[in-house]
């Protein structure tokens, strides 16, 4: 109650200035009375007015930033905006809330317009507020007249109106005029016009318009009159002024607490992709754009597209590239850099590689890292139409990159400390540790639906050789290869191999009988038999390896004993001869 109580605050000051003025009544009072009631309305407007956006390349320009704006509408901002969704951050609430805005500019000079007319008794009296290609258009007008032309522009130096523009807008009292009303420009016929004002109209600090007031009379306006409008002139200013300002605060305060709900929401997800999927949801929402595709760094040198949305989608998701090839997409990995343009009317410009699917119909793009100190990824957006990327456009990505860069980071971090707690550093495949774990899983799975469990147990042979013969260098290069071979040659997403120490490896069959088994391994042993790896000397080098195999529950039904029958297997493969499968 007491934050209510003061807001009325300045409303109420106002109004005890006009009892004051009336009080001493004269000239001055004749001034003030209406100023402070005009003044107190405006207060009145700006309190109880809702505001909704239009484009931001449409609004008239203000020249204000959000910081300026009083404590008292921030509080009342604060207020209507708790509870902001995603919704703040589209093309279309922007435009819906600066629609409404510029019907409560409206609603605001109309009754400016009541109270200078009621005051003045004018012909015609009109605001008029600049255009886009620096002429005076009729925003609001009164009139007796059926003739206003209220789509006329007129244009600094051409007319009568003109030339109180043609220096910036400037005070103005005619007291006689003798030509034609059609030379006002905002009058379609003669509406025998013979004495006009003109006062411009300031706020925060600027000129954005004018007032005029005319009449069919000669010398109709005297000076108080011409003080009168001067003061009306101003209070207008300032009245629309503070509505485009609280507008634009309250959509920048809208924006903050949209993206810091956006930030907390990355944050609280522990899988990239579901950040991935979060930046698909809302860049095509709050941007208007036709194509979008995301991209994150891979192995040295590479990236991945692992997002796509719009024109051709389905043919860019899973897209492999060089981050050091000449594309756009590798220029914002190698430089760390965003790029906004149109594309080049007379070549395609390629996006990520040469034979990508090509729109030749795409006229515009931006394209921004994401990442903080280095480019972990990138956004790409493209539209049909040019020059389609605004300002605001790149503010948004740029906090969105940020946000989403440090949340990925934070996961990557994450990521790569499992995986060296789980896999091995050298052959990338799960370690010893882990195996065991999963190993229990898996008999356990194999236990709840009677179904048979492979463990194959493998080594190298004559590894030892092959080190001392060749270097360790080369010995870890043959572990990475077998390694490659072994995953490349079992179930992807279901069977499992893992380092089970030195050059020794173990494999988990699943849903798999000893008959199977043996068919599965020997494929496998031949495989690597046939294999060949390139030495530091330029040799082509061959090794084998040898498999020992025990069935879950044929041969065992504990984990300890069923590792132990795979162990005495491969035993007995190494003393036959080695390169070859036995079964337990």
């Amino acid at each position: 109650m007491k934050y209510k109580s003061r807001k009325l605050v300045p409303g109420l000051i106002i109004l005890l200035t006009g009892f004051i003025a009336h009080f001493y009544g004269g000239a001055a009072g004749a001034v003030l009375v209406p100023v402070c009631f005009i003044a107190a309305a405006g207060w009145a407007v700006m309190l109880l007015t809702k505001f909704k956006p239009r484009k931001q390349d449409d609004d008239v320009a203000t020249g204000v930033t959000a910081s300026t704006i009083s404590q008292t509408v921030a509080c009342e901002v604060s207020d209507a905006t708790s509870g902001i969704t995603l919704t703040a951050l589209g093309s279309h609430y922007r435009r819906e809330q600066w629609l409404a805005a510029e019907k409560a500019v409206d609603d605001e000079l109309d009754i400016f317009l009541q109270i200078i007319q009621k005051r003045l008794d004018g012909h015609t009296v009109a605001i008029l507020f600049p255009t886009s290609d620096n002429g005076y258009k009729i925003r609001r007008f009164l009139s007796k007249s059926e003739y206003v032309n209220d789509e006329a522009i007129i244009y600094p130096g051409v007319g009568v109106i003109g030339s109180f523009l043609k220096d910036g807008l400037k005070q103005l009292n005619l007291h006689e005029i003798v030509t034609d009303s059609m030379t006002l420009y905002y009058y379609k016929r003669d509406a025998g016009i013979r004495s006009l004002m003109a006062s411009p109209i300031t706020g925060g600090n600027v000129e954005r318009g004018a007032v005029i007031v005319d009449s069919t009379e000669v010398r109709r306006f005297s000076d108080d009159d011409h003080s009168y409008l001067s003061a009306i002139a101003s209070l207008v200013g300032q009245t629309v002024y503070y509505t485009y300002l609280a507008t634009e605060y309250r959509l920048e305060h809208n924006r903050i607490v949209s993206m810091s709900s956006i930030e907390k929401e990355f944050f609280r997800n522990l899988s990239i992709d579901a950040i991935l999927d979060k930046i698909v949801e809302i860049i095509p929402f709050a941007i208007a754009c036709d194509r979008l595709t995301i991209s994150l760094r891979g192995d040295a040198g590479s990236a991945v597209i692992r997002r796509a949305w719009g024109l051709n989608s389905e043919k860019f998701n899973g897209i492999t590239f060089s981050t050091d090839e000449k594309s756009l997409a590798g220029l914002v990995y190698a430089k760390n850099l965003c790029l906004f343009r149109n594309f080049t009317e007379n070549r395609y410009e390629t996006r990520y590689v040469e034979g990508e699917p090509q729109s030749e119909e795409l006229s515009s793009f931006i394209a921004f890292p994401i990442g903080v100190d280095k480019c972990k990824g990138a956004f790409f957006l493209e539209s049909l139409r040019k020059d389609a990327f605004s300002e605001f456009n790149r503010d948004l990505l740029s906090r969105l990159a940020m946000s989403a860069g440090l949340a990925i980071e934070k996961l990557q971090i994450i990521e790569k400390a499992n995986t060296l707690a789980t896999h091995d550093g050298l052959t990338g495949l799960i370690n010893h540790r882990e195996f065991q774990s999963l190993l229990k899983d898996e008999i356990t799975r194999s236990i709840r639906y009677n179904d048979p469990l492979t463990l194959v147990i493998c080594d190298i042979d004559f590894f030892k050789k092959v080190n001392d013969t060749y270097g360790h260098q080369f010995g870890d290069a043959v572990l990475r290869e077998v390694s490659a071979c072994l995953s490349e040659n079992i179930r992807d997403g279901v069977d499992m191999v893992a380092r089970y120490g030195g050059e020794e490896f173990a494999l988990v069959l699943v849903k798999t009988d000893a008959f199977k088994a043996m068919e599965t391994v020997e494929r496998i042993r031949q495989h690597i038999e046939k294999h060949t790896l390139k030495s530091p000397r330029g040799e082509e080098i061959g090794v084998t390896m040898s498999f020992g195999i025990a069935v879950y529950p044929q041969h065992a039904k504990q984990i300890d004993m069923l590792i132990q029958k795979a162990d005495k297997a491969l035993y007995r493969a190494k003393e036959n001869g080695r390169n070859r499968v036995e079964l337990f």
